[in-house]
Formats: structure tokens, sequence, C-alpha cells
């Protein structure tokens, strides 16, 4: 003898999830994620990997601002080599300042487990 399978209504039930916040990109001008690259003048920029963010949440009222740490490659001609970066503090190189001026999201305890995809730079070089 053969049992058909009841089905009950309402007896699948998906799980509804609400959906995770749109992690918002630069707010100042072009930006890219890990692994693509940006001209700052004559450097191109390529963020490789966040070594650290230590950001304060807009949310909070902290002592300090933070900082966020990457590692980068830059190509300068046909110089390539890698170094470390860190947010709004400028790099002398090239006869002028390379800045990593804007990390993407804002720290935000709507999101606190960022990934490395998550993350947007744009950075900035002057003469």
């Amino acid at each position: 003898m053969r049992i058909a399978p009841l089905l009950l209504p309402g007896a699948l039930i998906a799980c509804a999830t609400a959906p995770a916040p749109v992690i918002p990109g630069c707010y100042e001008g072009p930006c890219v994620a890990i692994g693509e690259s940006q001209r700052a003048g004559e450097i191109e920029v390529v963020p490789l990997a966040v070594r650290e963010d230590s950001r304060c949440p807009i949310e909070a009222d902290c002592v300090g601002a933070g900082r966020v740490r990457i590692n980068a490659q830059l190509t300068i001609g046909h110089e390539v080599f890698e170094t470390e970066l860190t947010s709004w503090e400028g790099m002398d190189i090239n006869g002028g300042t390379l800045t990593l001026v804007e990390v993407a999201p804002d720290a935000s305890s709507q999101w606190p487990n960022l990934q490395p995809e998550d993350y947007r730079f744009r950075f900035e070089f002057e003469d």
C-alpha cells in the first residue's frame, strides 16, 4: 500500500529574514574595492587588504575617530611595490602626497562585521 504525503495548508512556511542593510559607497567621489585600481595623479593604487579598522561608529561618542590601515599596491611608471596606507595620513611619494581620503562605509553598528568585499576606498594625490 502506498501512502500519499499529507500536505496541510501553511505547512510549508518560508523563513523570513530582514534584508541586510545596504552598505553605502563613497560620498565624495568614485571609489574602488579591494583588488580594483584607482589613478591618483601618476600613481595607480590597488587596495589589497584591510589590516585594521578601529573607526568609531557614527552612533557613538568616542575619544578619537580611529583609523583604517590597508595594504596597497602602488604602480609608478614601471615600478610596482606594496606599502601600508593609513586613512587620512598622507604618504610622501613621487614629489607629492598620496592620501587615503575616504573609506566606506562609515563605521556603524548597522554593519559590525564588515567583510573585505564590503569596503570601498578613495585616494588623492597632491603635488
